[in-house]
């Protein structure tokens, strides 16, 4: 067991810091990317099958339901729910993941204090949505991906990082984590 979550690290963060966009499209990599951030994430309550939304970008939920649809997403089931502007936010409350890019729902204070009230992992392609209510953020740096994470978001969320991905990530707003996950 110890041996495959060290496999999965090295696998995680190779991709993060290896994987150019002339080999490997980046919906592919974004793909893997939130795979690999639940993996590395633990939810208060266990979690036997997750449904990841993806915000206005229905061509990339697409992409995610088909990729998944023979295999496990993180070992489990996935269901993927493409949510579009406008949509009732109940469905938003629903989800384990929350990915958004370019087009984000309105982060109104009273939207992201449901969304952690629900345990929702907002995860964005802008790594300056961290200091705005989202957990993690990734973004593009010479061809690789790197990521910003907001522990105090995933904190207020009741989520924890494991130390493997705080490693790899830039922490803004950092808490004492003593349950970190390890």
């Amino acid at each position: 067991m110890k041996v495959t979550k060290i496999l999965a690290a090295v696998v995680f963060f190779s991709l993060c810091y290896t994987t150019s966009l002339f080999a490997v499209s980046e919906e592919t990599i974004k793909a893997a990317l939130l795979e690999r951030f639940a993996m590395f994430i633990q939810w208060p309550t266990p979690i036997d099958s997750y449904r990841v939304c993806v915000y206005n970008d229905e061509p990339f939920a697409q992409m995610l339901q088909k990729n998944y649809s023979s295999r496990l997403f993180n070992n489990r089931p996935i269901t993927v729910i493409s949510l579009k502007i406008g949509e009732d936010q109940e469905k938003m409350m629903k989800c384990h993941i929350l990915y958004f890019r370019e087009s984000k729902p309105n982060q109104n204070e009273a939207l992201l204090n449901s969304l952690q009230k629900n345990n929702v992992l907002i995860i964005s392609d802008n790594d300056d949505d961290t200091k705005r209510g989202a957990m993690i953020g990734f973004y593009l740096q010479n061809n690789t991906f790197r990521f910003t994470i907001n522990q105090r978001n995933l904190k207020n969320a009741h989520l924890n990082a494991s130390y493997k991905l705080l490693n790899f990530a830039t922490v803004i707003e950092p808490t004492e984590n003593k349950n970190a996950i390890k």
